[in-house]
């Protein structure tokens, strides 16, 4: 029986021996298992910062571009705008120094020489020479001896100069065109820079 004790004793022992060495595997196993899955959650979170830095840098940098994008827009209609008043200064000047020439001795030459050279240009036709009231008497001199053209005043020529009306031609040689052709290359001697 004493026999039988001791191979149940040993038998026992290497029961708990395997069982311990089962238990010492599995305990190994799980902590091989924790270490890789710590070791993945690590890298599961540093693939996830990095998407995180990577899509907020994305969107700070849209945003940054839409601010520069709009902050370019308001520099472009400021400087149209400079660009704008600064012509208006030039043209006011402008409109103000030929005013001024208007009423000297000098525009009186040029106004009649303009006047007939553009009714030479329609000379044998029909024609009516349209002029500020100032200038209707001197129109009317330089039209004298051509019965079938005449001389009027035409409000809306505000500097001087003369326009002429041939059927449904329109030749238009006013101070006041000029000035306005002037302003398209004011427009364009101002130019902006790049922004």
């Amino acid at each position: 029986m004493l026999e039988q004790e001791e191979r149940l004793n040993r038998f026992l022992a290497e029961i708990i021996t395997e069982a311990e060495d089962r238990r010492s595997a599995i305990i190994a196993e799980l902590r091989e298992l924790r270490e890789k899955e710590r070791v993945q959650a690590e890298a599961d979170a540093q693939k996830l910062r990095e998407e995180s830095v990577a899509a907020e840098e994305k969107r700070l940098a849209a945003a940054q571009n839409a601010a520069v994008s709009q902050e370019r827009e308001e520099l472009r209609k400021a400087l149209s705008r400079k660009r704008e008043e600064l012509a208006n200064r030039v043209l006011a000047l402008a409109h103000e120094k030929l005013l001024a020439y208007t009423s000297r001795p000098g525009y009186a030459e040029f106004f009649a020489r303009r006047a007939a050279e553009l009714s030479d240009n329609f000379r044998g036709r029909v024609f009516t020479l349209y002029v500020r009231p100032e200038d209707l008497e001197k129109a009317q001199e330089i039209l004298r001896g051509r019965d079938d053209c005449t001389a009027a005043v035409d409000q809306t020529i505000l500097l001087g100069g003369c326009k002429l009306k041939c059927g449904s031609v329109t030749a238009d040689d006013t101070l006041d065109a000029r000035l306005d052709q002037l302003r398209a290359h004011v427009l364009a001697w101002i130019s902006l820079p790049e922004i």
